[in-house]
């Protein structure tokens, strides 16, 4: 029995050293957690660090979009100023006419001033138009006579004939409408659009 019972110890030491021996799992498995950890880490302070040159070059390209949005911006505003100053200048006809007044000659040289002036990419219609006397007919050749004159006209002061397009609307375009010598003065004329 003795040799029995010391079996036993003999048998239960050596399992609690053989256990004792063993690797310790929950150690293992957190160094392999904590590397694992550690490595994610260092990958997200890369993608971190990467996006400061992409956010760089893209501002660049912001900022040269805002240059080139600001450049057509004024350009819009310029080419609105442009329209509305050739649409103020009004060259006005006599009766049945279609040669430029001398009182008319300062608003012709005026405009020839202002499309020499303005050197972008555009074109300037002159528009003749005519009272409601005479014939629809007589009337639209008459517009284009007047619209012509004054083009020939631009041309001598210098303005490149490229820039210069002409139309009648003959007596379809009035400004006033009364029956009256003081109305009808008002509609022969040749007005000026801005063509982009």
């Amino acid at each position: 029995m003795k040799k029995t019972g010391l079996g036993i110890g003999l048998a239960a030491l050596l399992f609690f050293a053989g256990c004792s021996k063993q690797p310790n799992l929950e150690n293992a498995q957190m160094q392999e957690n904590n590397a694992t950890v550690q490595e994610q880490m260092t990958n997200q302070q890369q993608v971190v660090t990467q996006p400061e040159t992409v956010n760089t070059e893209n501002a660049n390209v912001q900022e040269e979009n805002l240059t080139a949005t600001t450049v057509t911006v004024s350009k819009m505003q310029n080419n609105q100023e442009f329209a509305k100053k050739l649409a103020s200048i009004v060259v006005y006809f006599d009766f049945d006419k279609y040669n430029i007044r001398p009182d008319q000659w300062p608003k012709v040289e005026k405009l020839a001033k202002l499309i020499k002036e303005n050197p972008s990419n555009y074109t300037v219609r002159i528009e003749g138009n005519c009272d409601e006397w005479g014939t629809e007919e007589y009337n639209y050749a008459l517009g284009l006579k007047r619209a012509n004159s004054v083009k020939n006209a631009l041309i001598k002061l210098g303005v490149d004939p490229k820039k210069l397009t002409i139309i009648s609307y003959g007596e379809l375009n009035p400004v006033c409408t009364a029956h009256a010598k003081w109305c009808w003065r008002l509609n022969r004329r040749d007005n000026f659009t801005y063509l982009p």
